[in-house]
């Protein structure tokens, strides 16, 4: 039986791994998530906002992820952005927390076109609570204790191209290893951050619809690669109508509506592809961002950020 306890252990390391790694959980609505993705994403709308997402995935299977984020996104100077962001997330016997402050510098390069780069530094702490986990040995040393790795501090960077109606983005959330107070995580994983890829753009379809289509992609060394792809249509009044599809997982559905130009409230829903729909059958996901202090004269990117 020590042979299943460990099996067990090393699933609870490989959970660690893959928080650890995609620090930026996946969501469908990822324009409520830009900060997460990217901290050159600091900055680079017209106004200031704050914003939160709530995500749970798989209702109804023990040990399901959860995640909250919060975050501020504030253009502080004319170059210059300014971002902050909260995450929670739990996923089975892991539970993280993490808080980063972002910056970023945005060169305008023509009358169109923006690049901007942008550096995050972040705190925070992630649990595997292994004595809630069910075992055949009694007493097993390696089950004895839960691990820890204490406050840590860790860095990202990234780059943003971007003109009103496109961009593309790329970061490593994080560069730095994770490491655990009592534990090898390099036995199990690479605890080095991974990278993050996106793109879309606004296509105009006549006088009161735009097409918004999105995709990102997630790649950590020893996991599989992420890609998420929306394609959401918008109309002038403020209704969003959207699908997303998450490659090889997921496939849902997305409403939106944007109150006055201030407040936006979303929602997202998913049902798993994989041999999951036998046992969970539903992800919800919940969005609210406020808008405030709005700069017409500044460079605004497309509504990918907004």
């Amino acid at each position: 039986m020590k042979k299943i306890n460990n099996i067990i252990l090393t699933f609870g390391v490989l959970l660690v791994g893959f928080q650890a790694q995609a620090q930026d959980p996946n969501y469908r609505q990822n324009q409520f998530n830009a900060l997460m993705l990217n901290p050159a994403q600091a900055g680079a709308n017209s106004y200031n906002d704050i914003s939160t997402l709530a995500n749970t995935q798989w209702t109804g299977l023990r040990g399901a992820p959860k995640t909250m984020t919060l975050s501020g996104n504030f253009n502080i100077l004319k170059n210059f952005g300014l971002g902050v962001s909260l995450l929670q997330d739990e996923l089975g016997p892991v539970k993280s927390t993490q808080f980063a402050v972002n910056g970023a510098y945005h060169l305008k390069l023509n009358q169109n076109w923006r690049l901007s780069a942008g550096i995050r530094a972040i705190a925070g702490n992630t649990t595997v609570n292994l004595l809630d986990l069910n075992t055949n040995v009694p007493m097993d040393p390696d089950m004895l204790s839960n691990m820890s790795t204490g406050l840590q501090f860790n860095a990202g960077f990234g780059f943003l191209l971007y003109h009103k109606n496109f961009y593309l983005g790329f970061s490593q959330p994080r560069v730095g290893d994770t490491y655990f107070q009592d534990r090898d995580m390099g036995l199990y994983v690479d605890t080095r951050g991974g990278y993050v890829g996106y793109m879309g753009g606004n296509i105009k379809l006549g006088s009161a619809w735009t097409l918004r289509p999105n995709a990102v992609a997630r790649q950590m060394q020893g996991l599989p690669l992420t890609l998420d792809m929306n394609m959401i249509l918008t109309h002038k009044i403020g209704f969003d109508f959207g699908l997303s599809y998450q490659l090889n997982s997921a496939i849902g559905g997305i409403l939106g509506y944007d109150f006055g130009n201030k407040f936006y409230l979303g929602y997202a829903y998913s049902f798993p592809l994989s041999s999951l729909n036998t046992v969970a059958i539903q992800s919800h996901e919940v969005a609210l961002r406020y808008k405030f202090n709005n700069n017409a004269s500044r460079c605004q990117g497309p509504r990918f950020f907004n």
